[in-house]
């Protein structure tokens, strides 16, 4: 069973939607989310969540 809610950083597709959510190049935006994930910042959060940690290192919603 899937769980929606939380951001899975194991899956790619995950990390791409979230990526694809933000204005800046979608290569920077994704290194960062892999960097939260591997610094567990993102690790077993919410999709709200991670996109307020991306947020909080200044990265622009679409």
């Amino acid at each position: 069973m899937k769980d929606q809610k939380y951001f899975n950083c194991s899956e790619s597709h995950e990390i791409k939607y979230l990526a694809k959510k933000f204005k800046e190049d979608q290569e920077k935006v994704m290194a960062a989310i892999k960097k939260l994930c591997t610094d567990k910042v993102i690790h077993y959060s919410t999709h709200a969540e991670a996109e307020k940690a991306l947020l909080n290192l200044g990265f622009t919603k679409k």
